[in-house]
């Protein structure tokens, strides 16, 4: 069940971030043509782009938990053994938790709330709407650790 969670997971963020890099790649272009092509160059793209660039590293940064790619320092960790290096490893995980809990979800679902009054220059759109990839990511990365801590007790219960 836990596996097939992870699955659709990555599947679902993979195509997500996906479609949406191959919208910043022609919106890139786009506004690369119609400025020196067209002499003219488009309004709507570079704040469209900071959008899409924006979703595309909170989206991509909730991927790399699920695979255990993310950025982490893991001197104390490497340098301890046994019982020490594994309760290391479980405080980062739960730390990694809360704070995805508390800045990202809580934190990010009050400030989509509180923009959600506020349009941008350009598109028009709720800021909010922005801000709401906060909250998704966080909960995105909650799960995953979820899963990571169960996959890391299941190993060790195997040894």
């Amino acid at each position: 069940m836990m596996d097939k969670l992870r699955v659709a997971m990555n599947k679902m963020l993979m195509i997500t971030t996906s479609v949406l890099t191959v919208v910043l790649v022609l919106g890139a272009l786009w506004q690369v043509f119609s400025r020196y092509v067209l002499n003219a160059p488009s309004t709507f793209t570079e704040e469209l782009l900071r959008f899409v660039l924006i979703w595309v590293a909170m989206l991509g940064a909730s991927y790399a938990f699920g695979t255990n790619q993310h950025l982490a320092i893991v001197f104390l960790r490497n340098k301890l053994k046994g019982r020490r290096q594994q309760v290391v490893r479980m405080i980062n995980d739960l730390l990694v938790i809360c704070f995805a809990a508390v800045i990202l979800v809580k934190g990010g679902y009050d400030i989509s709330i509180s923009t959600m009054t506020q349009v941008s220059p350009i598109l028009k759109i709720p800021m909010g709407y922005v801000y709401t990839i906060l909250p998704i990511s966080g909960v995105i990365i909650i799960i995953y650790q979820i899963l990571n801590i169960k996959d890391w007790i299941g190993n060790i219960k195997k040894t």
